[in-house]
């Protein structure tokens, strides 16, 4: 007769402890015996299962099969039989879970999912900053021009004069129409010699004065060019744009490059220039001047400091100012020449570094279209100007370059981490440094909103990840439940 007041507890028991409890109690046991339980255990990941199966040896009409089921620190019995009452003779509805171990099960999938967090917060780090190493050189170092300028062609014909009056209302006699300024892929600009005059022909020039930064080359050989292929329709004359910290000018009518002072040359210096420049039997050009003074910030300051004041430059013996370049008409500069008409001449210049639209044409009535005829006329002061404030049409835009698909994903990356500080070099002097000190600028509130995003998003990515797993695991499982039973038919 089995003794009612002793309940099985469903844990393991050894045989010893067992005979142990039996003698003392002089009771003979008739609970089934307990075989070894079998554990397989799953350790990759808090969501998969420990699974632990008992087997209750007991008369065929009370058996029992219990699997105890611990997911994530929760326990889950089920029973064959209904979970209303359990089998007769005062069994329980089901082995209970001990405390010491719902703890241990808690810590350590806690200590699972912390280790795990911070592994994916580490490779995300280590890919960041891959992703720095290698996007921020490519960004500073430059990535290809976007646009391939070596296949551009220039086949159209502006006629400014055909919608265009002089600045000066009794200057209507001109033979011709003049850019004193432009530059080529021998210094900072885009296009060759060749597309250079190719594109001021399009454009309605038919004299052009080439002032590539501290070199006559470029001019050179666009006068080589221009005198092999256009000779009926356009000058060339040479010259350079002597660059510095202080002031940008034009030495025009020299075939030899001017040696270039310190970034910051004194008085003294560029007067030596001026002189160098009269010399050698050419003129100075004061160019864009709202350009050199205007505000750079973080400094406050012109954009080349210090630079030398009209007056100043006037009494240094300069030959005339850039009244226009690009689309800006310098009134100022403009009204100062006509004040000292004596002295000084007003010139036009596109500026050009890239193919675009022009706006102004130096308008000068020459004897011929030689350099030289030409250059005397500028020497007299005898000019006026065409001005165009929308500028010309067609525009044209330069087929990509290939390369630049190529490096642009990784200069992209580079500007984005740039992003998160402001970094200013300021104006370069061309000389191999800048015009003002580097400030750089860091955003700590950007970059700890970043890291804050980045916890975020790992949070998010491993929730989507977990639920979708648990989703396609559920999913397999009904579809083996469905070919099980329809097998077992």
């Amino acid at each position: 007769m089995r003794a009612s007041s002793q309940e099985w507890d469903g844990q393991d028991r050894s045989s010893s402890s067992a005979a142990s409890r039996s003698s003392s109690s002089n009771h003979v046991s008739l609970e089934p015996p307990v075989t070894q339980s079998v554990r397989h255990r799953s350790l990759n990941s808090p969501i998969d299962s420990i699974h632990e199966t008992k087997e209750e040896h007991a008369p065929e009409s009370n058996s029992v099969h219990i699997r105890e089921s611990v997911i994530g620190g929760l326990t889950e019995t089920n029973h064959a039989f209904h979970r209303g009452g359990g089998p007769p003779g005062g069994w329980d509805n089901g082995p209970a879970v001990p405390a010491h171990r719902r703890r241990m099960v808690f810590k350590r999938n806690a200590l699972w999912w912390l280790l795990h967090f911070i592994q994916v917060l580490v490779l995300s780090i280590i890919v960041i900053l891959l992703l720095v190493a290698v996007g921020v050189p490519v960004s500073d170092n430059g990535v290809p021009q976007p646009g391939d300028y070596t296949k551009m062609e220039f086949d159209w014909k502006t006629d400014p004069r055909s919608y265009l009056k002089p600045m000066d209302s009794n200057f209507t006699d001109y033979n011709v129409l003049l850019d004193a300024h432009m530059h080529t892929t021998y210094s900072d600009g885009v296009l060759s010699p060749k597309q250079a005059i190719d594109y001021a022909i399009a454009n309605g020039y038919n004299a052009v004065i080439v002032t590539d930064h501290q070199t006559v080359a470029g001019s050179i050989a666009a006068k080589k060019y221009a005198e092999k292929h256009h000779s009926d329709q356009i000058t060339v004359i040479t010259g350079m744009e002597y660059t510095c910290c202080r002031i940008h000018m034009n030495l025009i009518g020299i075939n030899k490059s001017v040696a270039v002072t310190p970034p910051f040359p004194s008085d003294d210096e560029l007067r030596d220039v001026i002189n160098k420049v009269h010399d050698m039997g050419g003129l100075v050009i004061v160019n864009h001047i709202p350009w050199s003074n205007a505000t750079m910030l973080p400094w406050n300051d012109a954009r080349l400091p210090n630079n030398p004041t009209r007056e100043q430059l006037l009494d240094w013996g300069v030959d005339g100012f850039e009244v226009v370049n690009q689309n800006t008409f310098d009134l100022r500069s403009y009204q100062f020449v006509q004040e000292n008409s004596d002295r000084l001449v007003a010139l036009t210049g596109s500026d050009m570094h890239y193919p675009g639209s022009s706006y102004a044409w130096t308008t000068i009535n020459a004897e011929n279209r030689t350099a030289d005829a030409i250059l005397d006329e500028i020497r007299n002061r005898r000019t006026s100007f065409l001005l165009d404030a929308s500028g010309t049409r067609p525009l044209q835009l330069a087929p990509y370059n290939k390369n630049y698909f190529k490096y642009a994903p990784w200069g992209l990356i580079g500007d984005y981490f740039y992003g998160y500080a402001d970094k200013y070099t300021g104006q370069y002097s061309f000389q191999g440094t800048f015009c003002q000190n580097e400030v750089l600028d860091t955003h700590g509130t950007m970059m700890g909103w970043f890291v804050l995003w980045l916890i975020v998003s790992i949070i998010v990515l491993e929730i989507l990840y977990w639920f979708f797993r648990w989703l396609l695991l559920l999913v397999a499982h009904a579809i083996h439940g469905c070919i099980t039973r329809r097998r077992a038919r």
